[in-house]
């Protein structure tokens, strides 16, 4: 799974970009198993067990200037490679007042 998080302004200027991803265990990143105690133990690390929520915050500066800000969020289940589907979306718009 990977959460990825956007934020871009009301031009559609990127100011902000992350994301998380969670592994199957005993899968490493090219799909391969993988049998090692120590690599078994990585994975655990970077897996997101099963019926188990994570809670991720992100702390984003912008300038000063910056009057509105649009929030984009999606996660994405990838069954193999590269075919993922998105499973979550999220998209709020900030607006800001300047002094």
């Amino acid at each position: 799974m990977v959460l990825d998080v956007t934020a871009t302004d009301d031009n559609g200027k990127e100011l902000f970009k992350d994301s998380k991803t969670w592994f199957q265990i005993g899968v490493d990143t090219d799909r391969f198993m993988r049998y090692g105690a120590w690599q078994i133990k990585e994975f655990i690390d970077f897996t997101l067990p099963p019926l188990t929520t994570q809670s991720k915050q992100y702390l984003m500066h912008f300038n000063t200037d910056t009057e509105e800000v649009n929030i984009e969020v999606k996660l994405w289940y990838y069954i193999s490679g590269s075919s993922g589907e998105v499973v979550y979306s999220f998209a709020e718009t900030l607006k800001y007042e300047l002094d």
